[in-house]
Formats: C-alpha cells, sequence, structure tokens
C-alpha cells in the first residue's frame, strides 16, 4: 500500500514539474522595447559624453553616438540582437568624441547578442566577445 502512495506522489510531483528545454531551443529573447542605456567609458574617452542606446518600438533602436544622433533597424530573432544599417547625422565634433563616435559605429556591427549582468547590458560579439557594458540611463 505504501509503494502505491509512494508511486502516485511521484507521478503527481512529475506532471507539475516544467519540461526542460529541448536543446535546438533557441535562447530566451532578452526584452529590450523602451529601454534606455548610457555606455560605460574607460581611460582616455571618460571625458566625452557617452554614447546611448534607445531601443523603441517596432525593432528600432537610436541614440547620442559620442557626437551625433544613430539610428538602425533591430533583429532579435533566435535570441541573438543585430544592428542593421546604421545611420548618423553629420556633424563634426572634436576629439575624442569623433573617433569614439567611429568605434561606437563599428562597435555596433559586431554584436551578435545582448545579455544583462545586474543591471548592465552587455553587448556580446562574435565568440561570446563582450563589446561594450552599459548602464541604465537616468
Amino acid at each position: 500500500m505504501m509503494r502505491v502512495f509512494a508511486l502516485a506522489f511521484i507521478a503527481l510531483a512529475a506532471s507539475c514539474a516544467e519540461p526542460a528545454p529541448a536543446a535546438d531551443d533557441p535562447p530566451a529573447r532578452l526584452i529590450l522595447q523602451d529601454t534606455h542605456w548610457v555606455m560605460v567609458l574607460d581611460g582616455a574617452r571618460e571625458e566625452a559624453r557617452a554614447p546611448t542606446l534607445e531601443f523603441a518600438e517596432q525593432a528600432r533602436a537610436g541614440g547620442f553616438s559620442g557626437c551625433n544622433q544613430w539610428f538602425a533597424q533591430v533583429d532579435q530573432s533566435n535570441g541573438g540582437l543585430r544592428f542593421g544599417a546604421v545611420g548618423m547625422t553629420r556633424r563634426a565634433c572634436p576629439e575624442p568624441a569623433m573617433t569614439l563616435e567611429q568605434d561606437f559605429g563599428a562597435l555596433l556591427g559586431q554584436v551578435r547578442s545582448a545579455q544583462r549582468e545586474g543591471d548592465e547590458l552587455v553587448l556580446i560579439g562574435e565568440n561570446a566577445q563582450p563589446l561594450a557594458r552599459f548602464t541604465p540611463a537616468p
């Protein structure tokens, strides 16, 4: 009799458990819509105004690139994150803003995914290489 109750309990517990994701399931999609981020700068770049990321509705992103405003389409399919062709306004700025902007534009083209680490957003490139860190915009 005790064996019947034990088997019934195991069957009940197993039916309540969540199924494990299949090996071929895509990673969970990071929700970025309506979020705003500021890039964490290092070294000599700390004196520049930091680039920003603003994720809008309908798979669009934009923000400040270090000198100009930027915008791009965003693809978050299959758990990844990719920016389409980046458009920018064309104002000239003194250094280090111009170099920062060029580097930031190149960085956006290298992004393959993103992940949250605490309050930070980390943009990830090929081979899971972290490219840049962002904190929530005030």
